[in-house]
């Protein structure tokens, strides 16, 4: 009896450590619980142009929804250790940022933690008066013997690409949840 009273006690206490521990976040992204609403702005836009001094970074969100999809993923989109903001299905948003390296983080805002512990990274180095345009793609795949695999694949794009994608997706307007 004392035995399995022992083990009992160690084992969940082992359980309570295995679970109370947050996954690893990549160093450019934001703090694990971070959570975004996000509402849209669909009126027409056109491209902006970077401030004095400052560079210009668009992201955008080229989401395809699976057959019988009944999903639309928020993406919390990160820059040097911080959260910039979200996006949510054919959506964008574009911030201002200092001339420099940057490292940037997508990451699908999820309860699940099999799909909010998957990241896409990447870096880039800024110049003053230029614009970059980044393209977040979230994909659901299935593979036979693995599941649903769940893809953010986070590249950098050309300015055709970036006004086409304009020309579809609607400005993303985040907020932290309190």
């Amino acid at each position: 009896m004392r035995f399995a009273i022992m083990f009992l006690l160690f084992s969940s206490s082992a359980f309570a450590q295995n679970h109370s521990a947050a996954p690893a976040v990549p160093a450019s992204c934001g703090s694990v619980v971070a959570q975004f609403d996000v509402k849209h702005d669909s009126s027409k836009h056109t491209l902006a142009q970077p401030e004095p001094g400052k560079a210009l970074v668009y992201f955008f969100e080229d989401f395809e929804e699976p057959h019988g999809g009944f999903i639309t993923p928020t993406i919390r989109l990160g820059m040097d250790g911080a959260w910039v903001g979200a996006t949510k299905g054919a959506s964008f948003l574009f911030l201002s940022v200092d001339p420099g390296e940057h490292h940037l983080c997508a990451n699908w805002q999820s309860s699940s933690s099999q799909i909010s512990r998957q990241f896409s990274l990447t870096s880039f180095t800024a110049e003053t008066g230029k614009v970059y345009f980044f393209k977040v793609a979230p994909r659901v795949e299935s593979y036979h013997d693995l599941g649903n695999a769940w893809r953010k694949d986070l590249a950098q794009v050309d300015a055709d690409e970036a006004s086409y994608l304009l020309g579809i997706s609607s400005l993303s307007i985040p907020h932290t949840h309190k």
